[in-house]
């Protein structure tokens, strides 16, 4: 099933390159033929399983041996990690523009990468504090307040 996973990256660029709309057709080709229970009529499979299993030869002969003989289930987990990585990052965004973090509803963690925040880091450490001179001076502040947790 590695035509899924190609088909998506040919897909992609063939986007910005005329070049890549060959590969990226005979991608789909491929992808419907295998959700319809058949063989692929083109050699893109192939293409790829022998690309990939010659830069494999050149580190390890005997793990390129396996991977040439179990291609197809090496395939299918790929394609089973692309599934997931694109679930959670759905999640992730979904969380990012519903309730402004990476996290979730419940969560009080600062994101990473949040282009949709107003607030900085230092702004949500007030917050958690509730007064600026909480915020400035950590080492006084009451038990609830934990502006240390911040980096400050």
């Amino acid at each position: 099933m590695i035509c899924l996973i190609a088909l998506i990256v040919f897909a992609i660029l063939a986007i910005f390159s005329v070049s890549y709309r060959p590969l990226a057709k005979e991608a789909f080709e491929c992808v419907w033929l295998k959700t319809t229970f058949r063989k692929c009529k083109g050699s893109l499979d192939l293409r790829i399983k022998s690309y990939i299993t010659a830069k494999f030869m050149k580190i390890s002969p005997s793990i390129a041996k396996i991977l040439y003989k179990y291609f197809e289930i090496f395939s299918w987990m790929l394609v089973l990690l692309m599934i997931i990585s694109f679930i959670y990052s759905g999640i992730s965004v979904y969380n990012l523009v519903a309730y402004g973090n990476c996290n979730g509803e419940d969560s009080n963690d600062i994101c990473v990468f949040n282009p949709l925040a107003t607030k900085t880091v230092q702004d949500s450490c007030i917050d958690t504090c509730k007064t600026p001179e909480c915020f400035a001076n950590p080492q006084n502040c009451s038990a609830d307040c934990d502006c240390t947790k911040c980096g400050i």
